[in-house]
């Protein structure tokens, strides 16, 4: 698994955070990408965040994504990010997705998940 993240921020329409990764994605690469998120968006407020998971094979079980949502310190979770969740096609990565997604606002992260890249962009944006 390899990801790239790029943080734009000061922009006059707020500040955003792009991870794209590719290849078979565990929870230690999970945990990875959000920690790597937490450190770069810290200071900033109110960050959307975009973990594109498109190109990749998550590989979570359901067990693993309760044992994250139990061990992970969401208080490091900056206030006030948004992350939007992007899935590739496959349905079953998309489920695993939304049972990640019901975990992190269980946990007071503002957090959704998609499988259209333009859905995603407008939820961030505000455009429901």
């Amino acid at each position: 698994m390899n990801y790239h993240l790029k943080v734009l921020s000061g922009l006059s329409w707020g500040n955003f955070a792009i991870v794209i990764s590719r290849g078979a994605v565990d929870f230690v690469e999970f945990e990875r990408i959000f920690d790597h998120v937490i450190d770069s968006t810290r200071t900033l407020l109110d960050c959307k965040v975009l973990i594109d998971f498109q190109d990749s094979k998550v590989q979570f079980m359901t067990a693993d994504i309760a044992s994250f949502i139990d061990s992970f310190e969401f208080q490091k979770w900056p206030r006030r990010n948004t992350v939007a969740l992007l899935s590739s096609a496959d349905m079953q990565q998309y489920w695993q997705l939304i049972t990640l997604r019901e975990g992190l606002i269980r946990n007071k992260v503002e957090a959704g998940a998609f499988c259209s890249g333009r859905e995603a962009i407008d939820w961030l944006s505000g455009c429901r």
